[in-house]
């Protein structure tokens, strides 16, 4: 974590991780998780949470992009599916939902599961000047 995050004294990944425990980069859950027994629903989640793990970097670096360019709102419309890509084509990164769930966790928007994806609180004015 840098010292921006640190300054705006936002939780690190691994305290949203621990919030958030169906948390992976593959986003909430793992897919196909109905054909899954258990069992391995649990082994595919274990991998994923390792994988967002090991994107912390690009975790931090999303939060702080979010921050600097989409405003907080109270209601939770925007999938966070799509605004991933809308960060992406911004940006040039390739982000895994994860990432992007993740990140706008640390950053604090509103929001509410909609498994596999998350519904964040973000401003449609500044999601529209993405596209």
């Amino acid at each position: 974590m840098n010292a921006r995050h640190r300054q705006l004294n936002w939780p690190t990944l691994a305290e949203v991780m621990q919030e958030h425990e169906g948390l992976g980069n593959f986003g909430i859950g793992v897919f196909n998780s109905h054909r899954l027994t258990t069992e391995r629903r649990r082994a595919e989640l274990a991998v994923e949470r390792e994988h967002l793990r090991r994107n912390e970097d690009l975790v931090a670096n999303t939060a702080l992009w979010l921050c600097d360019n989409i405003t907080p709102i109270k209601t939770p419309t925007a999938d966070s599916y799509g605004v991933k890509h809308l960060i992406e084509q911004a940006t040039g990164v390739y982000l895994p939902n994860g990432v992007l769930i993740a990140s706008a966790f640390i950053v604090g928007y509103p929001f509410r599961y909609d498994q596999p994806n998350v519904r964040f609180g973000m401003s449609q004015r500044d999601l529209k000047k993405l596209r």
